[in-house]
């Protein structure tokens, strides 16, 4: 499994919505489901913010 699938699996179990990561990351939702759907690559520091809003190492 992939970072951007593990990612959207982390939110969903959540029950946040693409619009909730997007806005606790303060990022647009458009940027925020690309790294999701894996159409950009994720920098270590959204890799590392996106952690820390999902509460995970």
């Amino acid at each position: 499994m992939k970072v951007h699938e593990k990612i959207r699996l982390i939110r969903e179990s959540k029950h946040w919505s693409q619009e909730d990561m997007a806005e606790k990351l303060k990022m647009s939702v458009n940027g925020y489901s690309k790294i999701e759907r894996g159409a950009t690559k994720a920098y270590n520091s959204h890799l590392e913010r996106i952690a820390e809003v999902l509460d995970v190492d």
